[in-house]
Order: structure tokens, then C-alpha cells, then sequence
């Protein structure tokens, strides 16, 4: 074969070649885009859906509706489901929608609410859409407030604490917001505790109305009621208003101390959710229940506080013996420990310590440690301060600083201080125990620092007659040598 004929061979050999290897390569290149180009049409809207609607009832139902249809005729729609959850809790709960499956579909659910939902209730909801193939596709998540409709709601206040009424009265929704704003106030310039959501209060004027609202699910109805830790509702009553506002107080405080205490494990003990809100509200242990604590104290006849850290007596003794004891437990924490030990006590139940860990991270104490002094106090007899509230906020007031001593206020209240001097002398309390309490009925707010002083003066007193009889015995035995 002549060199020509070789060149020419070769040459056709490599194009032949080049032609298999760009054939093949193309082909595996086409072969592999097919899956791609076939998943992404999976992963185009093969649902299409309208923005859900959502109308309320009041006291009645919430119905749902939505309409979707499905990219492929030959893909009929099956399944519609809603989903929803109140509030701010992860629960969500299923409804199955009625429609008529194909490849256009209305969806529709209506949920019966009475006796479950509250005014001011967010309903937080989506659909879940199904085809026959199997594709499925969820809507974005839509919110509704359940709101009381058969009122023109006014609203005064902003940050911590947003008032609602009804009716024209102006001074309805203000006395609403002040009363509100008091409980806020104490627990930030006692404890330094502040919502960490807005509170929104919603006052009735007519008891069919708030009984209508609010007495749901066995609730019982009293003057003020707390749902959660953001709302608070509200029977205004003229002629019984002073108890009224008290019960508002209570339920504000009963709401920011859920707020504060609130985890995922376990709730803090009700005595002490409810000693906190009653306190905060300014009830006070009366003179007859103070001495009938006493008797019982020195009797070991009071219930144990951790028989009282779940639900509480049923019957009408125990429970009232109950009730009275939870306001002294805690009446006795707030005046015998720092303001930033039980703002820690609360923040530790947050992270959801136990009750003993949550007591020694706070106060240093374990809860049998801080109920013996407690009853200690009581079978001695040890004077408390009253418990008197700070006065209701008004425009240019400024709520004292938590663990401030006393002080005079622009309408002359007093502010009862919750701190018996710095924290820095606290070692005093474990030198002397319950018997601070004692000395704190006569020296006041300087108990520390005589107590400290007379520490002082004994120390001095130990070492100098140390002292004097190493002196003695040496100057003895000089003598005798």
C-alpha cells in the first residue's frame, strides 16, 4: 500500500472513529438529561391555587374556603385537607375539607367553635391539595384573629399593655389601661419582670356579654379572666368595681408571671402562680387569717407546699387554707430575697428546671429549705411589711428601680422596697436565719448592717480575750521560769 493510501486510511480510521466516540457521547449527553428535563417538570406547580379565605361566626363557626385545579386534566384533585393551630402552639390540627374532586375544586371546612375558641384567639391555617398521581402541594400558612364581631371595639395604649372596650365611654378604657398598667408597673419596679409580649385587655360592660365570650370549657366565671399569656378579659361593674379591678390586677399578673415561666417540660407550682399574682394584685393575708397560720405553723397543720404544686384542694377548707398560704409563701419570698433572686427563680422554671433546681439557682435554697424558713417565720410570729401596691401609673410617673429602698411617689404613696440592704451582705441571713426577720421589725431596712455590726463587735471581743489569755500564759510562765 502505497504511503498515499496509508494517509488516506488513517484518516478516514479517524474520522470513523471521532464520528462513533461524538455519536456516543451525544447519546450518553442525551440520556442523561432525560431524567433532569423529567424532574423538572415534576417539580413544576402542578396544583394551582387561589389565596384561602377565612369567615368568622362569632360564637358560632370559622369557615374556610379555597379553590385550586390541577395542571393536568388526566390528574384529577383527591384529597384536600386544612390544617391549623392556635396561637403560638405547635399543635396542628387536621380537618378534612368538603369538595367534589376533579380537575377544578372548591374546598370548603367549617369548624364549630363554641365553647373553644376565646375573643382575640389567633387561628393560624393552610390547605394540603392531593392529586390521583400522587402530587401534592400546601399552601402557605394564613392567619385569623377571632375577634368578637358584634362590637365597635375601641383601643387605647400601646407597648406593654393595649386596652379594648366597648360602649362610647372613654373612661371605660382608660380606668381598663391604668389598672392594667399597675400590675405592669409593680412587677417591673419590683422585680424587674416586664411582658415580654403585649397584654391586650378586652373590657365588657354587660354580663350576658362577657359571660357569652368568656365562659367556655367549664371556665368559671369571675370579674377578670386571663386565657394564655397575652390576653386578659373583663367584666366592668360600677357599683362592685373596686373588686373587679383587684381581679384584673390579679389576672395581668397571672399572664406576665406564664409569660416569664412558660417551657416546654413542665409548669412551675400553681402556690406559687398563684401567690405571684395575688400578691402583685396587692392582696394581703388579713389579721384573722395571719394569726389562723400562725396556730396552724406551731401545729404542723399547713399543707405541704408540694402537695400544692399541682392542682389544688377541691374542698372548700383546704382550698381557702390554700389559697391563703400561697399568698404568705410568697409575700415572705418577696420581702425576705433580693429582687434579681426571684427574677432568677423565675428564669430558671423558663428553662424548665426542676422546682429544687429552680429554688437553688434563685434563692439558694432548696424548696424544703425555703418552706422550713418560711414556717419558721410563721410559728415565731415575725412581722411582714402590708403589702401595699404602687399606685396606678399616670402620665410623668416613673416606676422606682427594682430593690429601691422606700419612696415617696408624686401622689404619695409609699412603695414597699422588697430589699433589706445589698446583696452583698445576703451571708448575714445564713449566719442568722429566720431571726432576721425579728430584727428586720425593729432596725427596718438597716438590719444588715447592725447585725453586721454586732458580728463586728463580737469578733472583736473573741480575739481580744484570745489575745489576752495567750498574753496572760505567756507572761505566767515567764514569770515562773
Amino acid at each position: 500500500m502505497t504511503p498515499t493510501l496509508v494517509s488516506w486510511f488513517r484518516q478516514c480510521v479517524a474520522v470513523t472513529v471521532i464520528s462513533v466516540l461524538g455519536a456516543a457521547l451525544f447519546g450518553i449527553t442525551f440520556a442523561a438529561e432525560l431524567p433532569f428535563a423529567s424532574v423538572a417538570y415534576a417539580q413544576t406547580e402542578t396544583i394551582v391555587v387561589e389565596p384561602a379565605l377565612a369567615e368568622i361566626d362569632f360564637g358560632t363557626e370559622i369557615r374556610f374556603q379555597v379553590r385550586a385545579r390541577s395542571a393536568r386534566s388526566s390528574d384529577p384533585i383527591t384529597s384536600v385537607q386544612l390544617l391549623y393551630r392556635i396561637d403560638d402552639s405547635p399543635v396542628q390540627n387536621t380537618g378534612v375539607a368538603s369538595f367534589q374532586p376533579g380537575e377544578a375544586v372548591t374546598a370548603a371546612y367549617r369548624w364549630r367553635v363554641t365553647g373553644v375558641l376565646l375573643p382575640g384567639t389567633d387561628v393560624h391555617y393552610q390547605f394540603v391539595f392531593e392529586t390521583a398521581a400522587g402530587s401534592r402541594r400546601t399552601t402557605p400558612e394564613q392567619t385569623i384573629t377571632y375577634n368578637d364581631t358584634r362590637f365597635d371595639w375601641r383601643s387605647t395604649g400601646t407597648g406593654n399593655v393595649i386596652a379594648h372596650w366597648t360602649g362610647g365611654d372613654p373612661g371605660v378604657g382608660q380606668t381598663v389601661y391604668d389598672e392594667a398598667s399597675r400590675a405592669v408597673s409593680r412587677m417591673e419596679g419590683e422585680f424587674g419582670i416586664a411582658p415580654e409580649r403585649p397584654l391586650h385587655v378586652y373590657g365588657y360592660l354587660r354580663v350576658a356579654d362577657y359571660a357569652s365570650a368568656v365562659a367556655t370549657g367549664g371556665r368559671n366565671l369571675d370579674y377578670a379572666t386571663a386565657a394564655g399569656s397575652s390576653r386578659v378579659y373583663f367584666l366592668y361593674q360600677q357599683d362592685k368595681l373596686q373588686d373587679a379591678l383587684l381581679s384584673l390586677r390579679r389576672e395581668v399578673a397571672r399572664a406576665v408571671f406564664e409569660q416569664r415561666t412558660s417551657n416546654a417540660f413542665a409548669p412551675p407550682p400553681k402556690w406559687l402562680a398563684l401567690g405571684f399574682s395575688r400578691y402583685v394584685a396587692g392582696e394581703d393575708v388579713s389579721a384573722d387569717n395571719q394569726k389562723a397560720l400562725t396556730d396552724l405553723a406551731q401545729n404542723d397543720r399547713l399543707l405541704s407546699l408540694k402537695s400544692l404544686g399541682g392542682n389544688l384542694p377541691t374542698t372548700g377548707q383546704d382550698r381557702a387554707l390554700a389559697q391563703e398560704q400561697a399568698l404568705s409563701a410568697v409575700k415572705y419570698l418577696a420581702q425576705t430575697y433580693a429582687p434579681e433572686k426571684v427574677r432568677a427563680t423565675l428564669e430558671a422554671f423558663r428553662e424548665g428546671s426542676t422546682v429544687d433546681d429552680a429554688f437553688k439557682r434563685g434563692l439558694g435554697n432548696t424548696l424544703d429549705q425555703f418552706e422550713s424558713r418560711w414556717k419558721n417565720s410563721l410559728r415565731m410570729g415575725l412581722p411582714q411589711k402590708p403589702n401595699v401596691a404602687n399606685p396606678t401609673p399616670r402620665p410623668g410617673m416613673t416606676a422606682p428601680p427594682p430593690g429601691a429602698a422606700a419612696s415617696k411617689l408624686t401622689n404619695g404613696t409609699t412603695s414597699t422596697s422588697t430589699s433589706a440592704g445589698p446583696d452583698s451582705l445576703a451571708f448575714v441571713d445564713g449566719i442568722f436565719g429566720n431571726s432576721v426577720e425579728f430584727w428586720r421589725g425593729i432596725f427596718g431596712e438597716s438590719t444588715r448592717y447592725v447585725l453586721v455590726g454586732t458580728l463586728a463587735f463580737i469578733g472583736f471581743g473573741i480575739v481580744a480575750i484570745v489575745l489576752g489569755t495567750v498574753i496572760g500564759t505567756i507572761r505566767k510562765a515567764r514569770d515562773e521560769y
